[in-house]
């Protein structure tokens, strides 16, 4: 696989079976046990990234496939803020610095009490990290023993529990 710069990347699956690529909860990236911190390379990532149709990560361009391992999602969620003027909404940002909308149908905690959303038109899901779950959570109501929700615009959000 060419990285952004043309040279040609070695992106085979390591000996004992896993692959040379890897993202943390957290959203950082790993190749062979070292971060990746280049952020053309990291966009570049972004852009080949896709889920194959066994529900495994691949980074994919024209000439071949690479397998990613992740840990929980590839996309988290960094910073949470919410819309200023009449229609009420929240604006995301997700670690490859792009900014969304949350989708509030999309919204969901699970088990662990982690929120995640879908994100890049429902293709992803992406994982709240600390920061912005917190913020989140000022705007959480709760209705009964077992039922919390986001009101917004009139409207209440409940919180899908997976």
């Amino acid at each position: 696989m060419n990285s952004p710069q043309g040279q040609q990347m070695n992106t085979q699956v390591p000996i004992e079976g896993r692959p040379a690529i890897l993202i943390d909860k957290e959203g950082a990236w790993f190749y062979n046990g070292l971060p990746v911190i280049n952020r053309q390379i990291l966009q570049y990532f972004y852009q080949l990234l896709e889920i194959g149709p066994d529900g495994e990560y691949l980074l994919r361009n024209e000439q071949e496939s690479c397998p990613v391992e992740v840990q929980d999602t590839p996309f988290v969620v960094t910073a949470l803020w919410p819309s200023e003027g009449p229609h009420e909404q929240f604006f995301i940002k997700l670690n490859d610095d792009s900014v969304e909308t949350l989708a509030m149908e999309t919204l969901s905690i699970s088990a662990e009490n982690i929120p995640y959303c879908a994100v890049k038109q429902g293709r992803f899901r992406a994982r709240f990290l600390r920061a912005p779950y917190y913020r989140l959570a000022e705007s959480v109501q709760q209705e009964d023993d077992a039922r919390f929700f986001i009101e917004l615009n009139g409207e209440r959000h409940y919180l899908q529990v997976t």
